[in-house]
């Protein structure tokens, strides 16, 4: 693409696979993965990196900010709480959602795959009703972002898609169009109002949670995710199904995995990377083991968690209602109730 148009019709390759196309125009242009954020290359037709004068004009015309997409940045790395989830290029460290880095334009290439309308349209759609777009190697585990606890209005979620146009494409609110039956939809009703978070704050300590999570204590070699916002962002049917049943959604960065070596012996852990280079596995809270891959004979992914699969057996109804009161509690002063 160049900084307006794509030219190239997306094509997915086989490894060994190769394709010729022809540009009929001379200047810059940018090779964009589809698919993984922030991967791109430039390829140039007159022998020079550096943007010619017609193109700096445009270019700099595009990269203009306006309003509304600056306060969706400024919602998506504070109040809307999508940077627990997701990066946008190097910004950010949430893992569990896709990078979004020039969504704008990517965005474009899976409306058309999808026959959507727009680019706009695939992000709408993404942001509503989450379930629809999943993409390889991530789960099923976006909040309703309208809903509590973070419930934006229909302006806070115009300005974060605003934003995500800005990355890649071109910023057209007239686009934006929401499904209001959906936004003044209720959510559930929460049969742990009554819940006390100081006994749950016990509760979290008396079943050991704390021992593979924590709370206002970063530790990115823990065995199970950070908790300290989780309330901030995370719902309580969202809270009680990863604590009555922790193995229906599977982080990421959380799924064990036995690693069988070409030696013939095998190790078990908790499964932080899995590249053609090397295999990562958290084997005990605060240590990790790198394999290269050369030692790897095959990775067995389990479908299972390390967190026990008893709580609702080992808890009281009160006691229950008492941790996700707790757990729900957990935000960080600027969220807000």
């Amino acid at each position: 693409a160049n900084r307006n148009d794509v030219l190239i019709p997306p094509t997915t390759l086989a490894p060994g696979e190769s394709i010729t196309e022809t540009l009929n125009e001379e200047g810059l242009f940018t090779l964009y993965c589809t698919i993984h954020g922030g991967m791109s290359g430039m390829i140039t037709t007159t022998g020079s990196f550096e943007l010619t004068e017609a193109e700096k004009e445009r270019a700099a015309a595009r990269d203009v900010v306006s309003p509304v997409a600056r306060a969706g940045e400024s919602l998506f790395w504070s109040r809307a709480q999508c940077h627990q989830c997701h990066q946008i290029g190097d910004r950010g460290d949430g893992v569990r959602g896709p990078n979004l880095q020039d969504i704008g334009f990517r965005a474009d290439v899976q409306a058309r795959r999808l026959g959507l309308p727009s680019a706009t349209a695939y992000i709408v759609q993404s942001i509503m009703e989450p379930s629809a777009h999943v993409v390889d190697g991530y789960t099923d585990a976006m909040p309703t972002v309208y809903h509590p606890p973070i419930a934006l209005q229909a302006s806070d979620l115009e300005a974060v898609v605003a934003y995500l146009q800005s990355q890649g494409g071109e910023v057209d609110t007239w686009l934006i169009d929401f499904d209001q039956g959906m936004l003044k939809s209720e959510p559930p009703p929460n049969p742990y109002i009554e819940g006390s978070p100081e006994r749950g704050a016990q509760v979290f300590q008396q079943m050991r949670c704390d021992s593979c999570h924590r709370v206002g204590d970063r530790q990115p070699i823990s065995v199970g995710p950070e908790l300290t916002e989780i309330g901030a962002y995370r719902s309580w049917d969202w809270l009680a199904e990863s604590v009555i049943e922790p193995n229906a959604e599977i982080g990421i960065n959380w799924k064990s995995a036995t690693v069988h070596l070409q030696s013939g012996g095998s190790i078990t852990g908790v499964l932080r990377k899995n590249s053609p280079e090397e295999v990562v596995l958290l084997v005990q809270p605060g240590k990790l083991e790198a394999l290269p891959r050369s030692q790897v004979a095959r990775v067995e992914e389990l479908q299972l968690t390390k967190m026990p699969a008893n709580y609702a057996d080992l808890m009281t109804p009160g006691q229950l209602a008492d941790l996700i009161t707790y757990l729900q509690s957990l935000r960080a002063a600027a969220a807000g109730p």
